[in-house]
C-alpha cells in the first residue's frame, strides 16, 4: 500500500527506518508435505507446474529451477524422504507477494515437521536470507510479514530489530474500496529493486529524492490508517506512484499507462502497480458505486480482475491425522 522498496537493507537505514503498509489478501499460498519411509525426495509445484525428485536431501543440487524450496529444505534437513507439494493462487510475477506467500507456508511445514519450533519473526529471518541466496540481491522483508500474520499492518524496520503492528482497519471495508488487476506480464521484482538500491547507495540525488518522496507517503499513510481514514488513502497512493514511476524507465509500461487510463475515466480514484513494477498487478482504489463499472472497463482492455479479499488470517500449518 506504501513504502516499498524501502523495506530493502540498508534503504532503510537512509530514510530513517520508514514504515512500509501493506495488508494480507485471500489469494492463498498452500504446501503439504507427506513423510516417507525412505530417503527419496520428491517435488511438485502447482503453481509453476514443475517436479523433481532425488534420491535423498544429499543428491539436492544447488541450482535448480526449484531452488528456493530447495534450498529451504536442506535449511531444515529432515531426517526422513518427503513428498512435498506446493500451489500459490496468485499468478506468477504478479508482484502481490505470492512467492514469498509460499515461501512461509513451507517454512511452517518444516519448522512443525521438524519440530524446530521458530518463532514467526526467525522464520521471516531465514526466508528473507534464503531468498536473497536464490536471487543473489538484497531481498526485502515486508512481503513476509502479511503471510506470517495477517491483516492490515505496518512493517518497521529498525536498528536492532524489526516491528510490526495489525492495524484496526475491518478487512471487509477495505475489500470494499479496491479492484486488483493482473495485467498479463510478469513482472521481475530482482531487477528494478537492485538498480534503484544500487543508485540509492552511490547518492544518486534524484533516486534519493523520489525515495524520500516514498519515505512521505508512507509516513503519511501511516497516519491515515492509524486513524482509520479510508477516505484519504487514494491521494497518497496516487503520490506514491508518481514518484515510484520516476525511479526507474521501466517500472510503468504502456500496458500499465492504458489500464490505468481506462479505470480512471470509470471513477478509480487512483492506481498503483504492485511490487517493483515492469509488469505485474495493479492496485486500484475505487468507491464502491464504482467497482463494477472499473472492473468491466479493465477487462475490456485485457486486464485479468482478480477476485480477491483481505483478510485477517496469516499463517496456518497443522498436521492432517486422518492422512
Amino acid at each position: 500500500m506504501a513504502g516499498g522498496t524501502l523495506d530493502i537493507w540498508p534503504l532503510h537505514l537512509f530514510f530513517d527506518n520508514p514504515p512500509t503498509l501493506n495488508a494480507a489478501i485471500d489469494l492463498y499460498a498452500t504446501v503439504k508435505i507427506l513423510p516417507r519411509k525412505d530417503k527419496r525426495i520428491f517435488l511438485t509445484s502447482g503453481d509453476s507446474d514443475l517436479s523433481a525428485n532425488f534420491s535423498s536431501l544429499r543428491a539436492v543440487p544447488d541450482h535448480h529451477p526449484l531452488e528456493l524450496i530447495l534450498r529451504t529444505l536442506k535449511f531444515y534437513q529432515p531426517k526422513m524422504g518427503l513428498e512435498i507439494f506446493t500451489d500459490c493462487q496468485a499468478p506468477r510475477g504478479s508482484g502481490i507477494g505470492g512467492s514469498s506467500a509460499l515461501s512461509i507456508a513451507l517454512h511452517g511445514a518444516l519448522n512443525l515437521l521438524t519440530g524446530r519450533s521458530y518463532r514467526g519473526d526467525e522464520m521471516i529471518e531465514i526466508a528473507k536470507n534464503i531468498e536473497t541466496q536464490v536471487i543473489k540481491v538484497p531481498a526485502g522483508i515486508q512481503d513476509y510479514y502479511p503471510a506470517m500474520y495477517g491483516g492490515v499492518r505496518k512493517v518497521l524496520p529498525g536498528i536492532r530489530k524489526t516491528e510490526t503492528r495489525k492495524y484496526a482497519v475491518s478487512p471487509a471495508e477495505l475489500t470494499r474500496h479496491f479492484v486488483l488487476c493482473y495485467t498479463g506480464k510478469p513482472r521481475n521484482s530482482g531487477v528494478n529493486n537492485w538498480e534503484v538500491t544500487k543508485k540509492a547507495v552511490d547518492g544518486d540525488k534524484a533516486v534519493v529524492g523520489h525515495l524520500q518522496s516514498i519515505r512521505d507517503c508512507a509516513v503519511e499513510m501511516e497516519l491515515a490508517l492509524s486513524r482509520g481514514h479510508l477516505k484519504s488513502l487514494a491521494p497518497i497512493f496516487s503520490r506514491e506512484w508518481e514518484a515510484r514511476k520516476k525511479l526507474a524507465p521501466n517500472i510503468s509500461t504502456p500496458r500499465i499507462d492504458q489500464l490505468m487510463r481506462a479505470a480512471r475515466r470509470k471513477g478509480a480514484l487512483a492506481g498503483k502497480v504492485c511490487g517493483a513494477g515492469g509488469g505485474g498487478c495493479i492496485a486500484f482504489i475505487v468507491p464502491p458505486t464504482k467497482k463494477k463499472s472499473v472492473t468491466e472497463a479493465l477487462i475490456s482492455k485485457g486486464g485479468q480482475v482478480l477476485p480477491f479479499r483481505f483478510v485477517a488470517r496469516g499463517l496456518r500449518a497443522a498436521v492432517d491425522l486422518s492422512a
